[in-house]
């Protein structure tokens, strides 16, 4: 009996990776690990499948594979020997197809949401002379992350995008605050986030990427850390952040010529260009292993705000 101590979210993470490294042919994977992976993996997925979860393709021919070749033998009582093996990965390499198809259809979706996400750029980089560019990364502290399943995560984004609504509207309201008064979400004029998902441990992280007049708004690194307070107190510290406006990393991109957040000027065509650079990282077309593996219905992965009124 195999006893696992991986959480669902390592656990379909890796799940996903096999699969993938199976029907990929450069990948390289050998036959041995393949079957040293199905002893590990294979008893654990039947164990920790939720009925309530929406799933990725590759999960789907994972387990199908394995019923095909297992028939009526319980989880326990497989064994991953040549034969077992061979014969998975022949069911498993009829969806080769599909496999690419899948990918294909990952990258036509990020293109989608891509075009959206610079379509709203443009908008405040036409509207402001500055916008304050801030982005943090939000994330689950690793050795807490068993304690966070997709479902807990999307509550947290749920508060958060709470928030920055409740912020906002405070700001039509309020427009004599001093600016110690002020929370982090207000003068906010736009917003994007993308959930992802780690390829081996199956970190759940959020990149949020936040716009401000830069007339109304400075001290970005300063901003950034009031997000992370914020994402601290919703997680009850089991999350930890990535501040990209630290002046450590704003030093680092200046001098590579990349830097695409803190203040961005409309008139400075590099500011722009980096700035739309930085924006559309939460969309690349190649992050096909980093998307969620498992996820709640009707649970969205990709969002902004919405488009301003001309």
């Amino acid at each position: 009996m195999i006893i696992s101590n991986l959480s669902h979210e390592t656990l379909v993470a890796r799940v996903d990776k096999l699969v993938s490294d199976i029907l990929n042919p450069e990948s390289g994977i050998s036959f041995q690990q393949i079957s040293e992976q199905l002893t590990l993996y294979y008893q654990p997925m039947t164990q920790l499948y939720n009925d309530d979860l929406e799933y990725v393709d590759s999960i789907k021919w994972f387990i199908g594979s394995c019923y095909l070749v297992c028939g009526s033998y319980y989880p326990d009582e497989v064994i991953w020997d040549e034969a077992m093996t061979f014969n998975f990965l022949q069911a498993l390499k009829l969806y080769q197809n599909e496999f690419g198809t899948a990918i294909s259809e990952f990258a036509f979706q990020e293109q989608r949401n891509s075009q959206s996400l610079k379509n709203y750029m443009n908008h405040f980089l036409n509207k402001y002379a500055r916008i304050l560019i801030v982005r943090v990364d939000l994330k689950i502290r690793s050795n807490y992350a068993h304690l966070v399943d997709i479902e807990t995560f999307q509550d947290y984004m749920s508060q958060l995008l709470e928030q920055i609504q409740k912020d906002r509207e405070k700001t039509k309201k309020q427009n004599t605050l001093s600016r110690n008064d002020k929370g982090c979400f207000e003068d906010l004029r736009g917003y994007a986030w993308a959930i992802e998902q780690g390829v081996i441990n199956g970190g759940l992280h959020c990149h949020l990427l936040l716009i401000y007049n830069g007339d109304k708004r400075q001290a970005d690194w300063f901003i950034g850390e009031r997000v992370a307070e914020y994402w601290l107190q919703i997680t009850g510290n089991l999350g930890w952040y990535h501040n990209c406006n630290t002046q450590d990393i704003k030093e680092f991109h200046r001098r590579q010529g990349t830097l695409g957040v803190g203040m961005i000027r409309r008139n400075s065509e590099l500011d722009v260009r980096n700035a739309l650079n930085t924006a559309l990282y939460l969309t690349r077309p190649d992050k096909y292993e980093q998307r969620l593996k498992a996820w709640p219905p009707n649970m969205r992965s990709f969002g902004r705000g919405t488009m301003p009124r001309a």
